[in-house]
């Protein structure tokens, strides 16, 4: 293989494919980049044991001196960010690789190309069209709210369902439960769990402006296997999470507000924030919420450190005066999530959940299961 190509063109594809390469790589050949020719350009693929993702240089913006691929190790995509213009990537027979640019030379040894496993083989047949802007909302709004421990592994993904002319997207690690959902012209695909870490990469190298084809692949036996996502830019797949979703539909449909406090999320955060400061010197972030029609008081103290208050003025406020202790840093990270400038608090009973949600048009709710002792 020989290709002529912008150094920067090289180094971003590379870079977004890298996203899918994983820090402990269960085969060495897998820590490396698979780059080769098509009728189309350049295509360059990062794969783990569990997603995979193919990024493109149309022909147009490449010279293809000679067919071929090969694995470039992983330190080709360092050196290649260190060049400006245009590079020459030159391989042999036995996959040594020579890169000139300009007045510089290196040469370094690839992997054989055979050896790196091919995406999986999807039905392209029926795509959902959505926007790079939508889909990176609805990472945002979940995808924070997975398990970090593989003790359950289907809950260290985010569920995704397309059915009933709605796309809805869900997170939990039992303590707390993230969602959303829009109406959008889908067909019933059903529901698949697709790993956080992979979804947060692809977060990464989405634009706003991307139009998306979004897809389940599914067995004979009608099982989703794999989802994949596709702009001109670049294709991502994932293999599925095994396993059952916990039921959180039914928990969220259970869950009824007694009382509501509405408040600016700029004050709020910015209380939060500096209570936080103590708090999380606690094992458990804890933080006391008591709200009524004249004021909404966040308390924390620290370990031995100190205690803060702080006050912020309703909005509005319906039902009953209520105390609650939640986990400071979950409503912190809920808050990132909500993009309206006005959040409500929903109090639902002593010692069940309580609702945080932006505007009705934002379509998200978020779930804070509170703790047992208050301070």
């Amino acid at each position: 293989m020989k290709i002529v190509v912008d150094s920067s063109l090289l180094a971003e594809a590379l870079s977004d494919a890298e996203k899918a390469v994983s820090g402990k790589p269960v085969m060495e050949i897998l820590s490396g980049l698979l780059v080769q020719t098509t009728d189309d350009g350049v295509s360059v693929s990062g794969a783990s044991e569990r997603a995979t993702i193919q990024s493109y240089i149309p022909d147009e913006q490449v010279k293809i001196v000679r067919a071929g691929s090969v694995v470039l190790p992983k330190i080709a995509l360092e050196l290649i960010r260190k060049m400006n213009g245009e590079i020459e990537l030159d391989v042999g027979r036995y996959f040594e690789i020579t890169i000139v640019n300009k007045s510089e030379e290196i040469e370094i040894t690839g992997f054989d190309p055979d050896e790196f496993p091919q995406p999986p083989d999807v039905d392209w047949g029926e795509t959902t069209v959505l926007s790079g802007k939508d889909l990176k909302e609805f990472i945002k709004k979940t995808v924070f709210s997975v398990a970090t421990e593989a003790k359950v592994p289907e809950i260290t993904g985010v569920n995704i369902t397309l059915l009933e002319n709605q796309i809805k997207l869900m997170a939990t690690d039992r303590n707390r439960v993230a969602s959303i959902q829009r109406p959008m012209a889908v067909k019933d695909y059903g529901s698949a769990i697709v790993e956080a870490r992979g979804l947060i990469e692809l977060e990464k190298i989405i634009f706003d402006k991307d139009e998306v084809q979004f897809g389940f692949s599914k067995l004979q036996s009608g099982e989703v296997f794999v989802v994949f996502i596709k702009t001109d830019r670049f294709t991502f797949y994932s293999r599925v999470l095994e396993g059952r979703y916990p039921d959180v539909e039914r928990m969220l449909s259970k869950v009824v507000g007694l009382s509501s406090v509405r408040v600016n999320k700029k004050e709020f955060s910015k209380s939060l924030d500096l209570i936080y400061t103590l708090a999380k010197e606690e094992k458990m972030n804890q933080v006391r919420l008591a709200a009524s029609k004249t004021e909404l008081t966040i308390k924390g103290n620290g370990k031995g450190m100190g205690k803060a208050k702080g006050d912020v003025q309703p909005l509005t406020f319906e039902g009953e005066p209520f105390t609650v202790s939640l986990n400071a840093k979950y409503i912190i990270d809920l808050l990132k999530a909500i993009d309206s400038d006005v959040i409500s608090i929903e109090y639902t009973g002593k010692m069940t959940s309580v609702i945080f949600r932006g505007d009705d048009s934002e379509g998200s709710r978020f779930i804070v299961q509170p703790y047992r002792t208050q301070t």
